[in-house]
């Protein structure tokens, strides 16, 4: 009994940092969206605006 629910715990724990890491972006070096991101800030070009809406980096400044 204890076993699986220190696996549950430890499934839990691992889906929580997984999701944390994926919602990470990776900007491109020198985009708007990193000199933001460097200074604690989110972008505000209404493109990346609406990229962080759902949840991705904006295609068109991060190529």
């Amino acid at each position: 009994m204890k076993l699986t629910q220190f696996l549950s715990v430890l499934a839990v724990t691992l889906a929580m940092v997984g999701s944390a890491l994926a919602a990470d972006h990776k900007y491109t070096d020198g985009s708007c969206c990193d000199k933001a991101a460097k200074k604690g800030e989110k972008c505000a070009h209404p493109c990346c605006v609406a990229a962080e809406k759902e949840g991705k980096a904006c295609a068109k400044c991060n190529k």
